[in-house]
């Protein structure tokens, strides 16, 4: 059976982010972990915050697609001020830190709260180097097909933090598939949120996670590739096959024209038709390029109001700088540059609206007070000196507005040309065609297209067979593999599952092979008294959230030493006697020694109070945010009171 690793939370700490009282420091319980607090004080936040420390912004869902030995992975992110646009007022240093161990590695990373790069990172007290970029710059030139080769990294991405990083997750973690494993760990196994989201009935995941962890690794990733190569030669196939069909419906119509008698004044007409359609080519054909000239003159005027659009705000950058340094009170300055430039520009920084704003450097551009200035220095000439720039750059900006518009209205004119000449083109050889026979493709030349034609759709078939014979003989590999080595996963998913169930109910988890030995819609399937369940739907809602959950724990516990798990409000889709059951679940996934993260809302919850119950106070970590969140309305409502109340209840 093969053995994995997963991150093991230890500490988390959040620095000058304005959601919270920072720092906000996390010492993680190795046991139970509780985020209490009332609508809207940011648990869902802290969560997303928890996961991105440790992999990044990525969402899940990824999608690879393999063809001739390029690969092009699509892993999709949040934007990069995803944070950042969840405060009312931001700081330029807001950062979470994450400390967490996988497997004998002990991690401690850093990344901005503000656009989301990742800082730094150390493995066992050793710096990690390399370039500070973005996420979403690295998935770019990471997953770029012409660079990424599945047996040649690009050597350009080595010099980026986040390569090295990323690498090193994949050394200590085993994954079969690295990173995008993790993610998928991260998000769809180990994360179950207030959607409800489920893992057991999506075939991919069920394939990523049960296909990747059972079977040798390797070569689950070979046949992985495999399957989307005989999916991109399919793909080619059809397409040679619908040329095919398009070429011999031509020809047939095209037979059928040469049969067509014409008299002499359908050939006068056809000539003076000709004729006409030539002088309307000739016309297009000038007006399409006189506006190709005029596009060209107008992007070059473009580029060239750009560069000056550049360097005036790197004078009014380096102007300001002055300015402020020398001029404004702590902090204003931050202010001053986020609202002035839309004000200058007439616009409300906040509502969006046209105003007109009369912004004077003595006074407060939000509540028109008198600034304490500190005139250090004389400061009229780079006063001046900004003003003009900045009358210049709203100049130009309005000059590269209208530019654009123009082209625009160039481009519509040059793409509807292109369109009619298209027409004119095909009428004019259709014409031609009629009036002169012996210019015809012969019926010879014609079959010879159509035996080439035939004959490269065979050769796509048959490469198509060849792949997918392939692949058919390494999934039978992959079944015998899942045969063996299925028992102790199905083991650990009965014993889940009857924890939750209970023993009034039959459950039973099976490889779902027919006699052609093939895999069906799922890799695995559920049986509850007798009954195969391969839709969420033929379950209660508490029954699907019961099976997922004992899906999720079987793969962490039986590929894994040790874990955490979190789960937002568990209590807000079941009933008292189910969060009985989900209590006693709770408990075993600890007792392996793992950890269990839980988000609770100020309402009544034997769930809560009863797992905070087994547990001595030193082994519990609870985060009130009722206390810790600046968006918290009250804090009478603290979690001391809610335990409390909780356990006074009959």
């Amino acid at each position: 059976m093969n053995k994995f690793y997963l991150p093991y939370l230890k500490k988390l700490s959040i620095y000058n982010y304005s959601l919270y009282e920072c720092p906000l420091v996390i010492d993680f319980s190795s046991k139970l972990n509780i985020i209490y607090g009332t609508n809207g004080t940011g648990k869902s936040t802290l969560l997303m915050m928890l996961l991105f420390s440790i992999v990044g912004p990525y969402r899940g869902g990824i999608k690879t697609k393999v063809r001739k030995e390029q690969r092009r992975d699509n892993r999709p992110i949040y934007e990069e001020s995803f944070f950042k646009d969840r405060t009312i007022s931001y700081s330029d240093d807001a950062r979470i830190v994450s400390e967490f161990s996988i497997n004998n590695d002990e991690y401690k990373v850093t990344h901005s709260l503000v656009d989301g790069k990742l800082l730094d990172a150390t493995i066992n007290k050793m710096p990690l180097t390399g370039k500070i970029v973005t996420y979403r710059t690295y998935e770019n030139k990471y997953f770029r097909p012409q660079t990424y080769n599945l047996n040649n990294e690009n050597d350009e991405i080595k010099e980026y933090l986040i390569y090295n990083y990323q690498n090193k997750l994949k050394e200590s973690t085993g994954l079969p598939g690295g990173v995008n494993t993790l993610i998928s760990m991260l998000l769809d196994v180990m994360f179950f949120d207030e959607g409800r989201n489920l893992t057991f009935w999506d075939s991919n995941l069920q394939e990523t996670i049960i296909g990747k962890y059972i079977v040798d690794a390797d070569f689950y990733e070979n046949y992985c590739e495999q399957k989307l190569n005989s999916k991109a030669l399919e793909s080619a196939y059809k397409k040679k096959s619908e040329t095919l069909n398009y070429m011999s419906k031509f020809f047939e119509k095209e037979k059928k024209e040469k049969k067509m008698s014409k008299d002499d004044n359908q050939e006068v007409e056809l000539r003076i038709e000709l004729n006409d359609v030539d002088n309307e080519i000739n016309k297009l054909e000038n007006s399409r390029n006189k506006d190709q000239i005029l596009y060209e003159r107008k992007n070059n005027e473009l580029m060239t109001l750009s560069q000056k659009e550049e360097v005036l705000k790197e004078k009014i950058s380096v102007l300001e700088d002055k300015w402020y340094s020398n001029l404004f009170p702590s902090q204003y300055d931050t202010y001053y540059k986020r609202f002035s430039n839309c004000m200058l520009d007439g616009v409300c920084p906040i509502c969006g609206n046209v105003h007109e704003f009369d912004i004077k450097t003595e006074e407060c551009i939000m509540c028109n007070e008198r600034l304490q200035l500190r005139e250090t220095t004389d400061l009229v000439k780079i006063d001046i000196d900004r003003k003009n720039n900045q009358n210049q750059l709203s100049q130009i900006k309005m000059t590269i507005k209208q530019l654009k518009s123009e082209m625009e209205s160039i481009k519509k004119r040059i793409e509807l040309y292109r369109k009619q000449l298209n027409e004119k083109i095909l009428r004019k050889n259709q014409i031609e065609i009629h009036l002169n026979p012996d210019k015809r493709p012969s019926e010879d030349s014609d079959s010879r297209r159509l035996d080439k034609a035939k004959l490269e759709r065979d050769e796509a078939l048959a490469i198509y067979n060849d792949s997918k014979s392939k692949e058919e003989e390494m999934r039978k590999v992959i079944e015998d593999s899942l045969v063996d080595n299925f028992s102790m996963f199905k083991s650990s998913f009965l014993n889940y599952a009857v924890s939750f169930f209970g023993e009034n109910h039959k459950e039973d988890l099976s490889l779902p092979f027919s006699d052609e030995n093939s895999f069906d819609t799922l890799m695995i399937k559920f049986r509850l008294d007798g009954k195969d369940r391969d839709e969420s739907y033929m379950l209660s809602e508490s029954q699907r959230i019961f099976t997922d959950l004992a899906f999720r724990f079987s793969v962490l516990t039986t590929f894994h030493d040790k874990s955490f798990f979190i789960c937002e409000t568990p209590d807000s889709t079941l009933d008292m006697f189910h969060e009985e059951k989900a209590v006693k679940t709770f408990e075993v996934y600890i007792s392996k020694g793992n950890s269990l993260i839980l988000t609770a809302n100020a309402r009544k919850s034997s769930l809560i109070s009863k797992l905070y119950g087994l547990y001595d106070s030193k082994e519990i970590n609870v985060v009130d945010l009722t206390q810790l969140s600046k968006l918290a309305l009250n804090k009478q409502f603290s979690f001391s009171s809610y335990i409390g109340g909780l356990k006074n209840e009959p």
